[in-house]
């Protein structure tokens, strides 16, 4: 089974690759990713009357090469499919829509080299991404000063918080805090699940899933818990017998992973079920990893684990778009996942802002989005933003994996 998931995500990863070299070499050299000839063929002549000398232009921060280079590369098809329909609709304030991505995947520093470069060499009017916390917290000051609004999907605070506890005023979150993920797990776990002992295992070098897991231990305990073990790992590890071997020792009912991620948690199932401790020991887990690609690799694996997550990807509003998603871009051999959606749910905020502003100035974006009561997003329910610029009209799904399948345990919340 462990040549068999090694062969699986060989094959993605390879997939992943051309497709990004294909893609990646026009944003690269500054050109926008534009739907907008496409649109035309579909929607008449509402596309063509768009003001394309002005187009109003869209950056997007990606992480779209390397082993995840999934993430990126299925954002930025599920940005364009809807950037293509808001063209063929007559476009935003009636000037086309572009969209100009960089893959920022190398290192951390990139994030802020494509910043930059969206701002300084494209222009741009506002930056969807990053998906990752440590890619995006640096951001804040560059975007401030440029006046750009920056909409990340990364659960970590100090992405839209300062030092001092100020909000940053042009950072807004379009995806949960992590604090409030972990806080919904801990109690769906100890109330709901009987759950007494849990240990945890993150990624240590991803500040993310390290405040994730700090907020479950805390609260765990809070609740009367205990954490009987707590391991890590480095990025890109895809052995961990040594880490199961720790927790296997120390009995825990469940652990705690909130992997940013779907590959580590593959390998850490398969490995926990080929040392035979998969009938004792389940994982906990978060919507980093909640994938459909994930729970084909890993199979029986992962049945049996929990997961909390704030879209449910079974949901009559995102159902359709996954099965639509699969047909259209059958060429990414990868699914729709998460983090393309929060992307597309970003997208959807800037769309109500800049109609209502009648504007793209970047204040007047700013202000619309603090303002609002309520966007209806396509993935469902009304979304707006609280005094912090994280998003408050996501509802926690609880979701157990069951025949290789995510089935939804219903809503839950947590009463603050």
């Amino acid at each position: 089974m462990k040549k068999l998931i090694s062969l699986v995500l060989a094959l993605v990863m390879a997939l992943s690759l051309v497709a990004c070299s294909s893609t990646n070499n026009q944003a690269n050299n500054g050109n926008a990713s534009n739907n907008g000839g496409n649109a035309s063929d579909d929607g008449g002549d509402a596309a063509g009357q768009l003001d394309t000398d002005n187009p109003i232009k869209i950056g997007y921060l990606a992480w779209a090469s390397g082993a995840d280079a999934y993430m990126g590369l299925v954002a930025i098809a599920a940005l364009e499919d809807r950037i293509e329909e808001i063209n063929a609709n007559g476009g935003l304030l009636g000037r086309e829509v572009q969209l100009i991505w960089y893959d920022i995947s190398a290192d951390f520093s990139e994030s802020v080299n494509a910043t930059n470069k969206l701002i300084n060499q494209d222009q741009v009017d506002a930056i969807i991404g990053p998906d990752g916390s440590p890619f995006a917290i640096t951001l804040g000051s560059i975007v401030e000063e440029a006046q750009v609004p920056l909409l990340p999907n990364c659960g970590n605070a100090e992405v839209t918080i300062n030092d001092d506890g100020s909000t940053k005023p042009y950072v807004f979150r379009v995806a949960p805090q992590n604090a409030l993920t972990s806080i919904t797990m801990a109690h769906y776990a100890y109330n709901e699940m009987g759950v007494r002992t849990v240990a945890t295992l993150s990624e240590s070098t991803n500040i993310s899933t390290v405040e994730a897991v700090d907020e479950f231990v805390k609260e765990f305990e809070a609740l009367g818990g205990e954490i009987v073990a707590q391991e890590s790992y480095m990025l890109n590890d895809t052995e961990f017998r040594a880490q199961i071997t720790t927790i296997a020792q120390a009995e825990p009912e469940y652990v705690y992973m909130p992997a940013a991620a779907y590959k580590e948690v593959c390998n850490f199932a398969i490995q926990l079920s080929d040392m035979g401790y998969s009938d004792s020991i389940k994982i906990l887990g978060t919507d980093g990893w909640y994938n459909p690609d994930a729970l084909a690799v890993a199979g029986d694996a992962l049945d049996g684990c929990v997961v909390v997550s704030a879209l449910d990807m079974n949901s009559e509003n995102i159902a359709p778009m996954v099965e639509e998603f699969a047909e259209k871009h059958a060429d990414l051999n990868a699914s729709l996942h998460l983090y393309a959606l929060y992307a597309v749910n970003a997208l959807q905020f800037l769309e109500y802002a800049i109609t209502t502003a009648g504007s793209t100035d970047g204040p007047a974006i700013k202000q619309a989005l603090e303002e609002t009561t309520g966007v209806e997003m396509i993935t469902g329910g009304s979304w707006y933003f609280d005094e912090h610029h994280d998003p408050v009209g996501p509802e926690f799904t609880i979701l157990s994996i069951e025949g290789g399948e995510a089935v939804s345990l219903g809503v839950y919340s947590v009463e603050q």
